[in-house]
Order: C-alpha cells, then sequence, then structure tokens
C-alpha cells in the first residue's frame, strides 16, 4: 500500500487514540464528516501496523471507514473511491498462495494416514480447505464439493473386490469442455468418452485396469475464453496387477513395476498432475489441469 500518498489524499491533521472503527456514525449535524474523517484516519492508523494474523480484519475496518466517510463527506475529486479499490478484497497478496500450498500438503498427509492418525488429519485438510476458500475469496463450487466429500470426517468402510467404474474427473476450475455455455469441474461431463473405464479387483489380490478410450484436447482462445476441441478414440488395454489396502487406501502394482495408489471413502480417488492437457490452435500454449479421477463400485 501506498501510505504516504494515502495520507496525502485523506488530509488528515487529527491527533486521535489508537482505537479501530467498528461502525457507522449516526450523528448528524455539521460534524459528522468531521468524525468520520477522525475514524478513517484511526482506521488507517492500525492498518498501518497490521501483521499477517490481523491484516484482513484491519484492512476491512479500515475499508468500513473510508466506505463511511464517502457516504457522509461525499468523494469531489474521486481519491477515496480510488483508495477503496486499491484495497481489493482485502487478502494479502501472499496469503492466498500460501493458503493452495498448505491445502495440498495437508491432502498429502491426509491420503498418506495411518489408521490411528485418519480422523484428525482428515479434519485438518478441511480446515485447511476452508481457509483457502475463506483467504482466496474463492466462490467456485470445486472447494466446497472436496469439503463435503469428506463429510465428517468418517471413513466408509467398503469391499475392494468387485467392478468400479470411472464417474468423474473432477478439477479446481470451472470450464466449459463442450462449449455450451455452461461450466462445470467434472470434464465427464462434457466429453463423448471414457463412457467405459472400470478396474476388476479380485479378491485374491489381483486384478485388472481395462482402458477404453483415449481423449486429445486442443482449444482456441477467443474473448470470453477459450473454445475447446475433443478428438475421442477407442482403444483396447488392459492392464493387470496385484493389489493390497490400508484403511483409506488401495495400492496396484502393475507388471511392468509401475504403481498407483488410490484414496478410498466410499468411492476410490487418484488425483494426478497436468492429467488434462489441451494444447492452443493457434500458438505453443498449453492449458494443464490436476485431475481428480473418481471410481465407484457398480
Amino acid at each position: 500500500m501506498q501510505v504516504l500518498y494515502l495520507l496525502t489524499v485523506l488530509f488528515l491533521s487529527f491527533s486521535c487514540d489508537n482505537e479501530p472503527y467498528e461502525g457507522e456514525f449516526l450523528i448528524e449535524g455539521n460534524s459528522s464528516c468531521d468524525l468520520a474523517m477522525e475514524s478513517t484516519s484511526i482506521a488507517l492508523e492500525n492498518f498501518n501496523s497490521a501483521i499477517e494474523d490481523n491484516f484482513n480484519l484491519l484492512c476491512q475496518i479500515y475499508k468500513d471507514a473510508l466506505e463511511n466517510q464517502f457516504e457522509i463527506c461525499g468523494d469531489a475529486d474521486g481519491a477515496l473511491q480510488v483508495i477503496i479499490d486499491d484495497l481489493g478484497n482485502c487478502i494479502a497478496d501472499n496469503l492466498c498462495e500460501e493458503a493452495i500450498a498448505a491445502s495440498e500438503i495437508a491432502r498429502i498427509i491426509f491420503e498418506s494416514a495411518a489408521d490411528e492418525t485418519i480422523d484428525d488429519l482428515c479434519n485438518a485438510y478441511k480446515d485447511a480447505l476452508e481457509y483457502q476458500i475463506e483467504v482466496c475469496d474463492d466462490d467456485d463450487d470445486a472447494l466446497q464439493n472436496l469439503i463435503d466429500d469428506l463429510d465428517n470426517c468418517e471413513t466408509e468402510e467398503v469391499d475392494i473386490a468387485g467392478n468400479w467404474k470411472l464417474v468423474a474427473w473432477n478439477t479446481d476450475q470451472l470450464r466449459d469442455i463442450d462449449n455450451d455455455g455452461f461450466v462445470t469441474n467434472n470434464y465427464l461431463d462434457d466429453i463423448d468418452c471414457y463412457n467405459n473405464e472400470t478396474i476388476l479387483f479380485n479378491s485374491n489380490g489381483t486384478g485388472i485396469m481395462f482402458l477404453r478410450s483415449s481423449a486429445e484436447f486442443t482449444y482456441t482462445p477467443t474473448v470470453d475464453g477459450e473454445d475447446f476441441f475433443v478428438v475421442c478414440t477407442d482403444i483396447d488395454i488392459d492392464r493387470s496387477f496385484n493389489w493390497t489396502e490400508t484403511i483409506n487406501s488401495v495400492t496396484l502394482l502393475f507388471a511392468d513395476g509401475s504403481s498407483m495408489s488410490l484414496f478410498k471413502n466410499g468411492g476410490l480417488y487418484i488425483a494426478i498432475d497436468d492429467a488434462f492437457y489441451a494444447t492452443s490452435t493457434v500458438d505453443s500454449s498449453v492449458i494443464t489441469e490436476r485431475i481428480t479421477f473418481i471410481y465407484i463400485k457398480l
């Protein structure tokens, strides 16, 4: 924040107690504007001494004071509105990035939890997601859906043996993959592909992953975003594996030595970085997304 500029614009010359502004002044008359300006001065003084823990609160108090001054005193030269706009949503630039990183760490720790710690680590993951929504001012449904999926952090036991089907490609973004004007964070809703991807778990610890589709994504940038194009190709690949499980995960070990672990809680989930990969039709740009693949038991 450009503090010297703010002080100049506000023409503040009061000697004020260091007490935060906490609401609108209801006093009417010639002194109302002076009182509003004084409250702004107090709020600015407190805001200038803010630390990370109270930045959001003191910023919002300062913004409320500015808006109250605007209402009572007017804003002939537009200076107050400039400051209000500059404050934005009162989120420190680095807080959102830190919250996203913290959520990712909490997710990794939760998905590798031992039996005796899973409940606590589930709640820690939920708290991290809720904090991310708060500090990033995120009104997308994707994060809230993750929280809702965790429910009350009681692991739902399920017998792995049997057939499982892929039903969703969930992401943290909302996109309109089929260009119909409606966005979704489950990309499978928008593509006619991956409709018959299944996993068979045998009770003897063996299994087969059946891969029946492969899709290539491209996009053309537009004024409003992107137009996507999808080419779906039928394939016929069967991958044999051995599997083991813990209370909250199942691990597949394939014949070629590769492996994958799926988180289990009612359904089976695996998140893969850059699993969605779309190339631009006009240059070398790409769009990549982290995809959470979700399987349900048939």
